[in-house]
């Protein structure tokens, strides 16, 4: 069975708890946490791969924002959460600046297929919020209407995963010039 590579930000201190304790958070100086976000998989055998991939594959997506747990926003495969543009583009980039930090020559990816999942952070659009449905773990949705994207948030996710192919394209380039 084919991997698929939809992946959801979770809020590490949802908006609900962040209104209610926004006071005490404040006290605590920890209000630096509060917008913080985490990538994660939708779907379960796309984690598990990862958790069969060599150590070096795991941290480097650790290191790049993604959770190794299972969750869905409630959008359909293929789309994401406008509201989440700005968040995926953080991860993104710590995508591309890892990939020159991360030594993942000749690891065992586990299943997981790099190239399927750039593919799919290529194709991957947002949607309006308002079309979205509760978010369930793990759940796969269909696809909806098309979603509203302004220019700059194009342009930006562009951008974003320009530097992510120039970054594979240097490492593919490395790993060629070291091989015999």
């Amino acid at each position: 069975m084919a991997l698929t590579y939809d992946f959801d930000m979770f809020a590490i201190i949802p908006e609900d708890v962040q209104s209610e304790f926004g006071d005490m958070f404040n006290d605590l100086g920890v209000t630096g946490m509060m917008g913080e976000k985490m990538a994660m998989f939708r779907d379960p055998e796309t984690v598990a791969a990862l958790g069969r991939a060599d150590e070096a594959v795991r941290t480097y997506f650790t290191d790049s924002g993604f959770g190794m747990q299972v969750y869905s926003s409630g959008a359909p495969a293929g789309r994401y959460p406008a509201a989440d543009e700005e968040a995926r583009v953080v991860v993104i980039k710590k995508l591309t600046a890892n990939l020159k930090t991360h030594d993942l020559k000749g690891a065992n990816w586990g299943g997981f297929e790099f190239p399927k999942f750039m593919e799919a952070l290529a194709i991957t659009a947002p949607l309006d919020d308002d079309a979205l449905r509760a978010p369930t773990p793990g759940a796969q949705q269909q696809q909806t209407g098309p979603t509203r994207q302004t220019d700059a948030d194009r342009m930006r996710r562009l951008i974003a995963l320009g530097g992510l192919s120039v970054g594979i394209i240097l490492l593919l380039y490395v790993a060629v010039q070291v091989v015999p």
